[in-house]
Parts: C-alpha cells; sequence; structure tokens
C-alpha cells in the first residue's frame, strides 16, 4: 500500500509537472505567434526586374516583353501594402546592402563601391557602424542570415555573426553559382596548393562559421539548386526558432535572379512549356531586335545571334524569378501550418536595386535604364509589406519610400533600443505607410553614381526628380508620379522649374557636406593588376567632384582637404625611401603608389613597426598618388619622386 500511494504521488507529480510544461509551452507559442512584437522576414531579390513580379504590372504592360508570372509573391503583396514608389540607396549590390542595414547612405562610410572580389580581403563595413539587426538580437529576437551577404569576409569583424545574427548560411561575397560542381572541386582541387582560389563566386557555401560539408548539396546524377537550398535553411531556421519563447528576425537574401544565368534543365523546359508563346514574343519583340545591342551588328547572322542570345537569356532569367516565387510560396505554407504565427509575421520583399536588362534577362519597364543607373531602372525597386495582424487592409503606397527605412521601422516594430548618436537616414514608415501619409514629405531620396571622373545623380521630393549625368550634364526635372520613364524633361516647360531645382540642390548641398571628405574604402575590381580606374581620380582629387555635380562652390575642396591623412611621409620629395609615421596604432597596412594617369606600379604590405619605409630607387622621377589602407582607414597624399 505504501508502494502503491508513493506511486501515485509519483504520477501526480509527475502529471502536475507535465501540465506545467505545457502551460508554459503554450504561453511561450502564445507570445512567440499572439504578441505585440511580430516575427519579422525581410526577402531581398538580386537585381530583380521592376516589371518581372506581377503585382507591379499594370493593364498596359507589353506582353512581347514576356509576362512572368509570380502567383505566390503576388499573393502575398495583394494581401498587404504594395510599395509603387520604392527605391534603394544605391544602384549596386554591395552599397546597397551596407545601406539596408546600417541605415546610411553609403558615400558616409566609404562604402560607395562593392567589396573586392576576394575572400581573403581584410575589408568590410567599419565595426563602428551598428547593423539594424545587433538592435533586435539585444531585443531578444532569435536572428539569422541566410543567402548573400557582400559585406566583408574576416571572422571576427564583419561576418554575420559579428554584426547581430545568430545563425548564418549561405555565402560571404557578391554571388555564387546555383550549381555547386561549377566551383566546388576545383576549389578543393587547388586548396593549399601554390595558386588557392581567392574568387567570391568560387569557394564554398558556409555555415555559420565554416565552409559545409563538400558532400552535403552535390552529387553526380543531381545537384542541388542554390535557391532551393536556401529556402530549405530558410524553413529550417523558422521552425527552430518558433520554438522560442521570443519572436524570430529572418534576413534571407536570394542570389536570385543576379547572375549567372543558370536553371535547372527541367525548371527551363517546364516554363517554356507551361507559356507557349513566351519564347517567340520576345524574340520579336521591338525592344530586342530595335536594342542598340542588336541595332549596331551590321552582319544579318551575328545580329540574328544576339537576339537568339538575349532572348534564350530572357528565359532563363524568367525561370529563376518562377522558381523563387515557388521558393517564397514554400515559405508561406510552412508559416500558415500556424495561422497565429502567419498573422504576427511581417514580411518586407524588395530587390537590391534595379533588373540588368538585356544580356542579363530582366525588364524595368516602363523605367528607365538599369542596374547601376541613376534613372529610376537602376533604383526603383519591386517592394511591398505583408502583416495580417497588424495591415487589414491591403492597399497601394505611392509616396517615396526607401530601404533606409527598414532600419529605424524594424527596430521600432521589435521595440528594440535605437544606439545612442547613430546615425539614421531613414525614417520609420509603419503607421504612415498604413495611413496612407508621406513618410518623408521634406526629405529627399539621393541617388549618386561615380562613373569616371564625375558623379551622376538623382533627387527625388514628393512627385518630382531631378536627374543630371555625364560629367559636363545639367539637371533634367521629372514628374516621376506621371512619367516613371522619364521620357519628358520639364525643365523649360514647368513655370516653377528653376525654383524646385534650386531648392532640391540646397538640400542637397546641405546634406553632402556631412562627408564630403569621405573618400572610398575600397573599390570592387582590380583591372589586371592596375588597380580600379577610380582610384587615381579620388586620390587627386577629380573625384567626389560634389561641387560640380549639385552646382555649388561651398562644396569645392582645398589642397588641404585633399591631402589630410591620419600618417606623414617624409623626407617628401626623395629619391630613394619613403617613410611612413601613422598618428595611431594600426595591425596592418598596405600601400599603393599610382601613376597620376590612374596605373599601380609599386605596392606593400606590412605592419606598423620601425617606421615603414618605402623603397622608391627603381621608380622613374615624377609626382605620383601615394595610398595608404591602414586597417579599416584610407588616406593619400601626393608625393615627388626625385
Amino acid at each position: 500500500m505504501k508502494l502503491k500511494n508513493n506511486c501515485n504521488k509519483d504520477h501526480t507529480k509527475k502529471y502536475i509537472l507535465l501540465t506545467l510544461v505545457l502551460s508554459l509551452f503554450s504561453i511561450f507559442v502564445e507570445a512567440q505567434t499572439n504578441g505585440a512584437r511580430p516575427n519579422i522576414i525581410v526577402i531581398l531579390a538580386d537585381d530583380l526586374g521592376y516589371a518581372d513580379v506581377g503585382f507591379n504590372r499594370t493593364a498596359a504592360f507589353p506582353e512581347d516583353l514576356g509576362i512572368i508570372n509570380t502567383p505566390n509573391i503576388d499573393a502575398l503583396a495583394k494581401g498587404g501594402i504594395i510599395c509603387k514608389n520604392a527605391h534603394v540607396a544605391h544602384p549596386f549590390c554591395g552599397p546597397s546592402r551596407a545601406a539596408l542595414l546600417t541605415g546610411m547612405y553609403p558615400h558616409r562610410i566609404g562604402a560607395q563601391y562593392n567589396l573586392p572580389n576576394d575572400i581573403n580581403t581584410p575589408l568590410g563595413i567599419p565595426t563602428t557602424e551598428i547593423f539594424f539587426s545587433n538592435l533586435l538580437q539585444d531585443a531578444n529576437y532569435t536572428t539569422g542570415a541566410i543567402g548573400k551577404w557582400h559585406l566583408g569576409f574576416t571572422e571576427g569583424s564583419y561576418q554575420p555573426l559579428d554584426r547581430g545574427f545568430d545563425f548564418f548560411f549561405g555565402f560571404l561575397g557578391g554571388g555564387k553559382n546555383y550549381f555547386e560542381y561549377d566551383y566546388e572541386d576545383n576549389f578543393y582541387k587547388r586548396l593549399g596548393g601554390s595558386n588557392p582560389v581567392t574568387n567570391e563566386y568560387q569557394d564554398p557555401l558556409q555555415r555559420n562559421r565554416n565552409y559545409i560539408d563538400r558532400t552535403e548539396f552535390s552529387n553526380a546524377v543531381n545537384d542541388d539548386y542554390l535557391t532551393d537550398v536556401l529556402t530549405d535553411e530558410a524553413i529550417g531556421f523558422i521552425n527552430n526558432a518558433t520554438t522560442k519563447s521570443d519572436p524570430f528576425f529572418l534576413y534571407l537574401a536570394y542570389n536570385a535572379p543576379h547572375t549567372p544565368l543558370e536553371a535547372p534543365e527541367a525548371e527551363i523546359a517546364k516554363f517554356k512549356l507551361d507559356n507557349p508563346n513566351f519564347e517567340n514574343l520576345v524574340r520579336n519583340s521591338a525592344y530586342i531586335t530595335q536594342s542598340t545591342q542588336v541595332t549596331k551588328i551590321t552582319n544579318a547572322a551575328a545580329r540574328a545571334a544576339k537576339i537568339e542570345e538575349f532572348v534564350q537569356d530572357r528565359i532563363t532569367y524568367a525561370t529563376m524569378v518562377t522558381n523563387m516565387d515557388t521558393n517564397i510560396g514554400r515559405i508561406v505554407a510552412e508559416l500558415k501550418k500556424n495561422p497565429s504565427l502567419y498573422n504576427n509575421t511581417l514580411i518586407v520583399f524588395l530587390s537590391d536595386n534595379g533588373g540588368y536588362t538585356y544580356s542579363k534577362g530582366a525588364v524595368n519597364y516602363p523605367l528607365d535604364g538599369l542596374k547601376g543607373s541613376v534613372q529610376e531602372g537602376g533604383h526603383r525597386v519591386p517592394m511591398f509589406v505583408h502583416w495580417p495582424s497588424k495591415i487589414a487592409a491591403n492597399g497601394t503606397f505611392e509616396h517615396q519610400i526607401s530601404s533606409l527605412d527598414l532600419y529605424p521601422t524594424l527596430v521600432n516594430v521589435a521595440g528594440a533600443t535605437m544606439a545612442v548618436n547613430k546615425t539614421i537616414d531613414g525614417k520609420d514608415f509603419m503607421d504612415k505607410m498604413i495611413s496612407g501619409e508621406d513618410v518623408r514629405p521634406e526629405n529627399p531620396l539621393y541617388i549618386m553614381r561615380p562613373p569616371n571622373g564625375f558623379h551622376n545623380g538623382a533627387i527625388i521630393l514628393d512627385k518630382w526628380k531631378i536627374t543630371k549625368t555625364g560629367g559636363n550634364g545639367s539637371w533634367r526635372l521629372y514628374d516621376i508620379i506621371n512619367d516613371p520613364g522619364e521620357t519628358t524633361d520639364l525643365r523649360k516647360t514647368e513655370p516653377n522649374a528653376e525654383t524646385i531645382i534650386a531648392q532640391m540642390l540646397a538640400k542637397a548641398v546641405a546634406w553632402v557636406k556631412d562627408f564630403q571628405n569621405v573618400k572610398p574604402a575600397w573599390f570592387d575590381n582590380d583591372d589586371g593588376g592596375e588597380g580600379h580606374p577610380h582610384d587615381a581620380l579620388w586620390a587627386d582629387g577629380t573625384l567626389p567632384a560634389y561641387d560640380k555635380l549639385f552646382e555649388s562652390s561651398e562644396l569645392s575642396l582645398g589642397i588641404d582637404d585633399l591631402l589630410k591623412a591620419d600618417f606623414s611621409v617624409y623626407p617628401n620629395p626623395s629619391s630613394d625611401y619613403f617613410y611612413l609615421n601613422f598618428n595611431q596604432a594600426i595591425n596592418r597596412f598596405e600601400i599603393e603608389i599610382v601613376t597620376t594617369t590612374g596605373s599601380v606600379i609599386k605596392k606593400e604590405k606590412g605592419t606598423n613597426e620601425n617606421k615603414p619605409r618605402i623603397n622608391v630607387s627603381q621608380i622613374p622621377a615624377g609626382t605620383y598618388i601615394l595610398r595608404i589602407m591602414a586597417d579599416d582607414k584610407i588616406a593619400v597624399e601626393k608625393i615627388i619622386k626625385i
């Protein structure tokens, strides 16, 4: 009897304990799914064309451009708020991503170029800049980054796990082939040899800090497709995160539909079968046949080959977008298994910049320009916000909105605390978007990109946009609401044109003064060992040319500004050696001596020990630019060899 009584007591205790555990789990799930703080998913497509999602197309869209059906993306968009006038802060991948995660224009921190395509580069977004993922992590969000990073390689400084993410799966560089057999075997074959792979497109995928096992996603018969793999990982992250009491934040940065244009052959065949008129419509489209790339070819056979190349590029690209849409549908289906989870998950979808047209497959209709351009096609992107428990009625938002705005919006939505003294260029949009109010009635959006010796630029405020291209160009005025294709310059016909332009330029001058002395911290490509063609232009003061762009003498840089640096060089002039004296402790430095025409004639690396000495005895006499990269900082000075 005593034994039996003890058993009953034990049973009762276990029952009570089980009931308590289940109750706590129920509370955790309730808090996670129905609490005031939502789960957050930011889905970032790569080089997606403005018209290549259904929710951005109107009835006026020309069918012969090639209609890509995106039912899963469209369903989300039409269940939320479609942002018809959404922009990114820069028309290229790396700077755009830096702006999104820091909430700042990349020009403020010298990040206006892509990072070098080198897995060994020591460069990255300065660690002094706090990503919004850091703040969400501090607010007890479970945070994950999946896909493309493109913000730095150095472990302990620039990787996702160093910037506010608990979990990472993907690739640290700016792109990747979609099938592992295209690169992974070669990486391991050359590993440890005299010529290891350093190209960021060619190293394996990574989970947290380490490369994945080389057999995980590939086999000789059927190699796994990258967009599918990233989605699998995203679903795994969601399922794991929802077992915890706190909400989650997922940054899902697809590589698609960025080049290389690759899709499974079976899916390409299925796309053609499902869209039987697509190929011939595109093949006979004036968009293709009358493009400059085609009409400049005089040989008929070569011209026909170019047309066919563009057609097949468009089909492969369309298949890649279709695949991404299917995978986003898989994520939504996973969320919908728990209606409370789905309803309290905020999903933001956008592209990192405009689509790359023709040879890269995208269509930006009705916008002018493409990736890299200050025309709308370079920086105006498809975007929507979906949050069932907050956004009760679907709709469209016509006012300007920027990827910069995600930082303050998501920090506030998450109940996180903004960092003290953090510079933020974005605006919290959530409440005003829902009510249809202008988020930035007095704050323009700025787009700048330096092609060669000058800056192209655009300023957007309400319905007005002014654009300037070319070293000797003049500002053009557009009504961007009624003329998104920038077809008609209104400068000569709008009665208030000069006042509008002058007011916008005055705002730009005040804005750019904060960082007019900031030079690029890196350049993306080293052309054949000769350095980036813009390198010397920043070193000798040709760039930034903000005074020329914004037509203001207030932005002219004097010689002292141009040569201001965190180091000194002596003696200068010199016949044999220059010595460097750093004004602060550094761990490593790299120097380049560049001719006034932009050619790199000497490179050295070292540490700040015993006053570094540069041997120039074999260099011809003349004037050169000495470029110093000391840890995360860059400075330049003119030197004279005698």
